[in-house]
């Protein structure tokens, strides 16, 4: 006769525990690495927006360079090291640390604190007159 109830497998995993994740630490490495993004991507940035040109036409040519395509690849590269630095980074940091990140922080508090930097250097860029 077998049992009414069913049996697990003497293989079978136990369930994992719900992991809650560390406040104070997600918002210190969120901090780090976007401070370490913001180290990598404006030295690149700036030295890609320095290499722009116009387009020019010679006699219905059109002069194509790499200036041309410059501003675009600045913008391109500083968005794509920034989101590493806010999304990925933090996260390879803590899974290597054996921590976990406050799963109801963590990508938020990055994009809202980039948001933030940007904004702000837009505004200041609008006072200086670069803008």
């Amino acid at each position: 006769m077998t049992s009414p109830l069913p049996v697990e497998p003497p293989d079978a995993l136990p369930p994992t525990p719900m992991l809650r994740g560390d406040r104070p630490y997600t918002i210190r490495v969120t901090i780090i690495c976007l401070l370490v993004g913001l180290l990598v991507a404006i030295p690149i940035g700036l030295f890609l927006f320095n290499q722009r040109q116009t387009l020019t036409v010679q006699n219905g040519q059109v002069g194509w360079s790499f200036g041309v395509f410059a501003f675009p690849l600045a913008l391109l590269v500083t968005g794509s090291l920034l989101a590493a630095s806010v999304f990925f980074l933090p996260a390879f940091i803590s899974r290597r640390s054996g921590r976990v990140l406050d799963p109801g922080l963590w990508p938020a508090f990055g994009v809202y604190t980039l948001t933030a930097l940007l904004a702000g250097a837009f505004v200041l860029g609008m006072i200086l007159g670069v803008i």
